[in-house]
Formats: C-alpha cells, sequence, structure tokens
C-alpha cells in the first residue's frame, strides 16, 4: 500500500475514533429525545453508552481514554440533576454546570505535561508534542478556551437566578454559542500561526546543521583536494 494512502487512511481511523469518542453518547441521547423518551430516561441512555463505550475502549487501549471519561462524566450529572429535580430554574442550571466542568478540566490540565488542546490535536492528528513552541501553544490554547467555558457557565448561571425563567430559557442557549464560536476561530487560527513558527524555527535549524559553525566553503573545498582561490 502507498505511504501517503497508508497515512490518509491512519487520519481517517483517528478521525472516526474522535467522533465516536465525542458522538456515541450524544447520538444515544437525541436518539431517546426522537424517539419520544423524556429527558430523564434519556440522559440515563446516553450515560450507559458512554459507560460501555469508556470500558470497550479501556480493553482496547488497556488504558482509560480521558475524553470517554469526560463524556461519562458529564452525561452522568446531567442525568443526576434531571433525576435530582424538576423545577424549571434549577433544570437550567445543568448546561451551565456541564460547560463550568469542561472549562475546569481544560484549566486543570495546563498544569499537566499535556493540556486539553495537545491531548486532542494527538488523538486527531497522532503526532506526539515534542516542540516546546507547540507545547505553550496548547498550553495558551487551552488556557484561554477553559476560561472561556468557565466565564461563560457563571455568566449563565448568574442570568438563570436574575431573570424570569422563560427569559433565561430563551437566552442562556443563545450565549453560549456567541461565546463558543469565537473561541473555536481564534483556536484555530492560533494553531496555524504556531504550526507555522514552527515549521519556519525547524527549517531554519536544519539549515544550520548541514554546514558546520565555524566552517567556511573555501576551507571545504581545499579539504576536497580543490586550491581556495
Amino acid at each position: 500500500m502507498e505511504p501517503s494512502r497508508t497515512h490518509r487512511l491512519r487520519s481517517l481511523a483517528r478521525l472516526l475514533r474522535l467522533a465516536l469518542d465525542l458522538g456515541m453518547s450524544s447520538l444515544a441521547y437525541y436518539g431517546c429525545v426522537l424517539a419520544g423518551l423524556d429527558t430523564l430516561p434519556a440522559l440515563l441512555t446516553a450515560t450507559a453508552v458512554a459507560a460501555g463505550w469508556l470500558t470497550a475502549t479501556a480493553v482496547y487501549d488497556r488504558r482509560a481514554d480521558g475524553l470517554a471519561v469526560g463524556m461519562l462524566l458529564m452525561y452522568g450529572l446531567s442525568a443526576a440533576f434531571a433525576a435530582a429535580t424538576s423545577a424549571p430554574r434549577p433544570l437550567l442550571l445543568r448546561d451551565p454546570l456541564v460547560s463550568a466542568l469542561a472549562g475546569l478540566v481544560f484549566l486543570g490540565s495546563c498544569l499537566s505535561a499535556t493540556p486539553a488542546t495537545a491531548y486532542l490535536a494527538r488523538k486527531l492528528h497522532g503526532q506526539p508534542l515534542s516542540d516546546p513552541r507547540l507545547r505553550r501553544a496548547h498550553r495558551t490554547q487551552t488556557l484561554v478556551l477553559g476560561t472561556g467555558l468557565t466565564a461563560e457557565a457563571l455568566v449563565r448561571v448568574l442570568l438563570v437566578y436574575a431573570l424570569p425563567v422563560p427569559t433565561a430559557a430563551a437566552l442562556t442557549p443563545p450565549l453560549e454559542f456567541v461565546v463558543l464560536v469565537p473561541l473555536v476561530v481564534w483556536t484555530v487560527v492560533h494553531r496555524r500561526k504556531a504550526l507555522a513558527r514552527s515549521s519556519t524555527a525547524a527549517g531554519g535549524a536544519g539549515a544550520a546543521r548541514q554546514v558546520p559553525a565555524g566552517v567556511t566553503a573555501e576551507p571545504v573545498r581545499a579539504e576536497h583536494g580543490h586550491p581556495a582561490r
């Protein structure tokens, strides 16, 4: 098989795995909702699917996948919230609390050797994070995303308690996208700039290694029997 084709197949496999890690439980939840189930049974089904997927990937990879753990926590928290209360105002807190959990996970990962965006990039592209420039860029991206998600969740919680329930229910979901879309766009732009800087620096370092320091072209020719002119 041609190397380029093998690379494309591996990239497709990584993309499919990432989509399954993110989408298995979500598909289960929205499938149950479309089938007419109430919120709590749909969330419990999604939580069970997330737990099953986590178990399957842990057996296959021989380690627990962080993204699968995150999806299990997200739907488990949502199911616990839905089971605890049916009052409309507390239920409006479910999504902000999930966003806050994601933001705190992102912020917490900044203290580790592999920030959250580096982990996701490795899952998607299959490349280890060896360049310190890219590691710093991922740490910045993760810090910005974590701060944005946490701040957005805090604003939505304040709106839930400050506004009437119908107004809060109408305003809080669009607010999530108003914050997320610019964050994602900024992350993509920042990543491209970081990759370009890393590639330029790597190219310069490679060119510098080709000619030993302190050796000019004239002595090199003389060493091969060609007198310098």
